[in-house]
């Protein structure tokens, strides 16, 4: 799974006006590139929220209307690195478009709309685990 660098994520986490250590997220100084973070304000509420990687440039991410490729994206949303969602619970499907197997997906909105979770800056299952429900 790619991990950005501690710098990246300490810019990330200026940007929201958050510091990773207050959250109290994190068992160890290992898991410190990880971002999960609260509150993350949705449209409905707020939830734990990431942030997207990955994610080529030039090109996007977009929320698939089930855990898998086969059933079609959320037309008109494009999300890019850096971008802030909410993790509303998580599954497993199919694994990554890009071959490395993560077989996690989570619900990042209401809509019942999932992301892979290889694009996202969640860390270890144990990182985000007790935080985010099974759908």
């Amino acid at each position: 799974m790619h991990r950005p660098s501690a710098a990246a994520t300490a810019r990330l986490a200026t940007a929201f006006g958050l510091a990773l250590a207050a959250c109290g997220l994190f068992a160890s100084p290992a898991s410190a590139a990880v971002d999960l973070h609260q509150p993350c304000y949705a449209n409905w509420g707020s939830s734990v929220c990431t942030t997207v990687t990955a994610i080529a440039p030039g090109s996007y991410l977009a929320q698939h209307n089930a855990p898998d490729y086969a059933h079609g994206v959320q037309e008109g949303v494009k999300l890019h690195n850096g971008d802030e969602v909410p993790l509303v619970c998580w599954t497993t499907g199919a694994p990554d478009a890009d071959g490395h197997g993560d077989t996690y997906w989570f619900q990042v909105s209401e809509a019942t709309v999932y992301v892979n979770d290889y694009y996202l800056n969640t860390g270890r299952f144990a990182d985000w685990s007790p935080h985010v429900d099974h759908c």
